[in-house]
């Protein structure tokens, strides 16, 4: 599991935002339609914003033919505070209307924990603050994220107070700290030090722990771009706060290094012990093996370079600039004071030299600035607070209206001498599917999709214990009949606490709306297990409505529980809701229950769900609810003891990008949509 650094995400507005003339008078109404395409554009000369371009100034090209502009407007930000103008933006749906707005500005402060040091995270603290009161109008969003996030975690808003005292006050800073190692970092100590104990300044344990979490920002990274890529044309900024990455390349070397550490051909050296085979080495086992050796394997070939390219070719591509900033200013040296012994000082110079390269680039090809080698930080965020306090918006219908999904570049000259201009670089067409779907539905996601989602969210708050229940309705001769199922599930590093490695007792109560026992049964779960799931025994007919499932799980001198909410729907159906399950490196060869929706692409996924039909269907879905070309398998298994028939599908996620999808499985004229979440 990995370590999440919790932040309360909500922002603060302290400045007005006006347009040149009137708003409700002169500022255009915004068009829309398939081929209409809207721009921002930001006008400079000599640093300064250039206040006066008029839209005759203008010359737009996309792919090359010039293109009619059609409305135009110059928007500036005020600095002025006007407390009786600041909104709030309750959940994730007014948020992304609220951003639809072509004068709301969009901006991401992204805190890179990994890779930024105590020093750099106090240092940062008071220049972000005064950032974030210059910066901000009353109309501007803006939001946090760390690489612990995705982008579906990010919730934009209006407030920035409490962002503001989370930069100023907290040490989110990770690089070179000792303390809160998460368990896959303690896992590579335990696999490399199976033999002998790691000692420090082990170069390959470092190396796979900074390839790891290099893999994971740039794993965030590339899902905010697919977030705020669909999320509005008009351009977003992303202040990035970091000291920058070594982007690694492909080096099968290492587990040349690695098949010594864990007994493979090589011959131990003379006068010390024989390599012990995995069953000699006590706890830990063959499976945690695979697992170091399937990640190992996998981080050992990464091309960051290519994917730091692919990066900064989406930014491009969904209208997203970068402003990068170094955040322990001027330095002299890349490698922290310990607690690792530092490399040479050739190598700790280039290590400096690419991690600076890393985020000029990363500037200069999304139009951002970049704020390095420098003590003045809060001098070059100024900087960037007035280059984004005036800007031009404007729009024009392509000539050209092929339905294509192809993307189209956008060039954008002022005929006026020394005026430098930033603008959008592109846009992808629409499809006819994408038009008709809108024309149908309002661009709206189905509320089914809406709601299986959401119990991806709840599910990643897990503190060692969680229950997830599934609940099926059926027909049973003139009557409905009820059935409650639960997968409860410690998690990997729970269990090999003291308390539970010799198994636990689980005492499960259902309990109506109204307080009253409705159901209650106890398991065993046997050594080194973890996980169970039982069908819950009531004590009579269930009736429709909301029930609470408690679930105390026993172990050693120790204790955890979890609630959850089951609802009975008012309705038979043909198909229950689904029981999930899992497999990879850590389970073996064995699928195994779970009540965690979030998954790694390296595992697989089966739902089951009971079901009085047959012939069922399944399809995968984005968050959008739109179907995707990747295969769900189906079939079906009897459960003899309950006489129960199950549907059974299987998806592969090596070919799922991080992010949020469903199942939806159809039986029976009826459908059941299960929501999941793939995770760096």
């Amino acid at each position: 599991m990995r370590t999440r650094l919790t932040l309360v995400l909500s922002v603060v507005t302290v400045s007005v935002l006006t347009a040149q003339a009137p708003q409700d008078r002169n500022q255009p109404t915004f068009r829309g339609g398939a081929n209409y395409v809207r721009v921002d554009m930001y006008a400079t000369r000599d640093g300064e914003a250039v206040q006066d371009i008029q839209a005759s100034e203008l010359e737009v090209l996309e792919n090359g033919v010039s293109q009619k502009i059609q409305d135009f407007e110059h928007v500036v930000v005020r600095t002025e505070e006007v407390r009786n103008e600041r909104r709030e933006v309750a959940g994730i749906r007014e948020s992304r209307e609220a951003a639809a707005d072509p004068r709301s500005r969009v901006f991401i402060i992204f805190l890179d924990t990994y890779h930024t040091q105590t020093e750099g995270s106090t240092i940062m603290r008071k220049p972000l603050a005064a950032f974030l009161n210059r910066l901000l109008g009353p109309n501007d969003l803006v939001a946090l994220m760390t690489p612990e996030m995705s982008g579906r975690d990010i919730a934009l808003g209006y407030k920035t107070k409490v962002i503001e005292d989370i930069v100023s006050n907290e040490w989110w800073g990770r690089r070179a700290r000792i303390a809160g190692k998460d368990p896959k970092e303690e896992l590579y100590e335990e696999c490399l030090g199976a033999i002998k104990p790691v000692l420090r300044g082990d170069v390959l344990l470092q190396e796979f722990i900074a390839r790891r979490r290099e893999k994971l920002t740039l794993d965030a990274i590339e899902d905010l771009m697919t977030h705020l890529g669909w999320l509005r044309d008009e351009r977003k900024a992303v202040l990035l706060v970091t000291e920058g990455w070594l982007l690694f390349e492909p080096n099968p070397s290492l587990m040349k290094e690695v098949s010594k550490r864990l007994g493979g051909p090589v011959m131990p050296r003379a006068f010390e012990p024989p390599v012990l085979s995995p069953a000699e080495r006590g706890p830990f086992t063959e499976s945690r093996v695979r697992e170091c050796e399937a990640d190992f394997n996998a981080l050992a070939a990464i091309d960051s370079e290519r994917r730091f390219r692919d990066i900064w070719g989406d930014a491009n591509r969904g209208n997203v600039t970068f402003y990068p900033v170094y955040a322990r200013g001027l330095a002299s040296f890349d490698a922290p004071i310990g607690p690792d012994y530092p490399p040479p000082i050739h190598v700790d110079m280039a290590n400096l030299k690419t991690r600076h390269e890393s985020l000029r680039t990363l500037a200069v090809e999304t139009d951002g600035e970049a704020i390095i080698d420098t003590n003045y930080i809060e001098k070059g965020l100024k900087r960037i607070a007035d280059d984004l306090s005036s800007y031009y918006l404007f729009g024009y219908y392509s000539t050209n209206t092929n339905l294509d999904g192809k993307y189209r570049s956008i060039t954008v000259r002022v005929k006026r001498p020394g005026v430098r201009v930033r603008a959008r670089r592109g846009y992808r067409a629409r499809t006819a599917a994408e038009v008709a779907a809108a024309a149908v539905t309002g661009a709206t996601v189905r509320p089914e999709i809406t709601s299986a989602l959401n119990t991806v969210v709840g599910s990643s708050s897990r503190s060692g214990f969680r229950i997830r229940p599934s609940a099926w309705v059926r027909s049973q001769g003139d009557s409905a009949a009820a059935t409650v199922w639960i997968v409860g599930e410690l998690d990997f590093r729970t269990r090999r606490e003291p308390a539970w490695v010799n198994g636990a007792r689980a005492e499960v109560l259902l309990l109506g709306a109204d307080g009253r026992q409705a159901g209650m049964t106890q398991v065993e779960i046997p050594e080194g297990q973890g996980e169970f799931g039982i069908r819950v025994p009531t004590s009579g007919p269930l009736a429709p409505g909301d029930y609470a499932v408690r679930v105390r799980l026993r172990g050693r001198d120790a204790e955890l529980s979890d609630t959850a909410r089951v609802t009975i729907p008012g309705k038979t159906s043909p198909i229950g809701e689904a029981v999930i399950w899992r497999r990879g490196t850590s389970t073996g060869p064995q699928f195994v229950r779970t009540s965690d929706q979030r998954f790694q692409r390296s595992e697989r996924l089966r739902l089951e769900l009971a079901a009085d039909a047959t012939g069922a269907a399944a399809r995968l879905l984005d968050r959008t609810g739109k179907a995707m070309q990747v295969p769900v398998q189906i079939s079906e298994r009897m459960d003899v003891a309950d006489g129960i028939r199950w549907i059974v599908a299987d998806l592969t996620l090596g070919a799922l990008a991080p992010g949020d999808y469903a199942i939806e499985i159809a039986a029976g004229g009826a459908a059941q949509v299960t929501g999941f979440r793939i995770v760096p």
